[in-house]
């Protein structure tokens, strides 16, 4: 995880990206996420964070561009698959870009909470069968208080 703290001292994050399809079954579309990745749009380029299957541990990478060729269950969908933004619920409107000001890395990359200025936490848990489920500071409560054993390792971002 040393890579999502490099990469989150010098860039601000504008927005959290998920990837699904439409479904257009029935009368009116709908979009269904299928986050077996989900990307941090950077103010410059991207960091990846994806889980293997059947492997529940975090992995993350920094990328110049959104991709999903390597997911299978995307690559081949014959659906319509689309990038979706989850920024707004997250964080909010008005926002150029957030600062990250602390990491946490949950059971040895289980789950991953990062904290940004304003207050505001975007949670990963890279466990649940369908890819991430992904929360807000309350997700993260509930994880730690379920599946937490007290295995917390923190890092605090300095302001730059």
């Amino acid at each position: 995880m040393n890579a999502v703290r490099v990469a989150l001292l010098d860039h601000r994050v504008r927005d959290v990206l998920v990837p699904g399809w439409i479904d257009r079954d029935d009368d009116v579309p709908v979009f269904r996420p299928q986050p077996l990745v989900v990307w941090l749009r950077l103010d410059d380029g991207l960091l990846r964070f994806e889980t293997p299957q059947y492997d529940d541990r975090l992995r993350c990478a920094m990328m110049p561009a959104v991709t999903w060729d390597d997911i299978d269950v995307l690559a081949a969908s014959e659906d319509e698959v689309i990038i979706a933004s989850y920024g707004e619920q997250l964080f909010g409107d008005g926002r150029d870009g957030l600062r990250c000001t602390e990491i946490r890395k949950h059971r040895v990359d289980k789950a991953l909470a990062l904290d940004f200025e304003g207050g505001h936490t975007l949670f990963l848990d890279p466990s649940w069968p369908f890819g991430f489920r992904i929360g807000d500071r309350a997700q993260e409560q509930r994880w730690v208080q379920d599946y937490g054993n007290g295995q917390v390792e923190t890092t605090t971002c300095p302001a730059s």
